[in-house]
């Protein structure tokens, strides 16, 4: 049931190079005992395979799992530094987040406005900082 649409943005910076996706998707947003989660299919221009996006979120908290040809598995919380796993065709990489920011508020107009910045780090060496917003409007 999708009942909501969204707005993603997410830059990424690694070493000197900086990058910017943005699309907007329908998605599923559903809130239980005071936890939410938002359900939406990501695929990129000109291509077929899918990937399922999942994250569920809580008041200090957000895991991801990202699920298609790489899966993607990460828990965000604020000021923490907390393991990760990416899946890929070559094997599995073990990976830490550093969070230094996880910000989920619900704005005047109804809408929800997701905010998460942090570092990511495959053997002990930073990867690149992802920047992800999400703007939730419901339909």
């Amino acid at each position: 049931m999708q009942n909501s649409k969204i707005k993603l943005t997410m830059h990424i910076i690694q070493d000197d190079e900086r990058s910017t996706t943005e699309y907007e998707t329908e998605a599923s947003f559903l809130e239980e005992e005071g936890k939410f989660s938002l359900l939406f299919d990501e695929q990129n221009d000109g291509e077929e395979e899918i990937t399922r996006c999942r994250l569920e979120i809580s008041d200090d908290s957000l895991r991801m799992r990202r699920n298609g040809p790489i899966v993607l598995e990460q828990t965000h919380i604020n000021e923490e530094v907390t393991d990760g796993l990416i899946k890929t065709p070559f094997g599995r990489v073990l990976t830490k987040v550093r969070t230094f920011r996880c910000s989920f508020t619900k704005q005047d107009d109804g809408s929800y406005y997701l905010e998460l910045a942090y570092d990511l780090y495959t053997d002990e060496e930073r990867t690149g900082t992802y920047l992800l917003d999400i703007e939730i409007t419901l339909k």
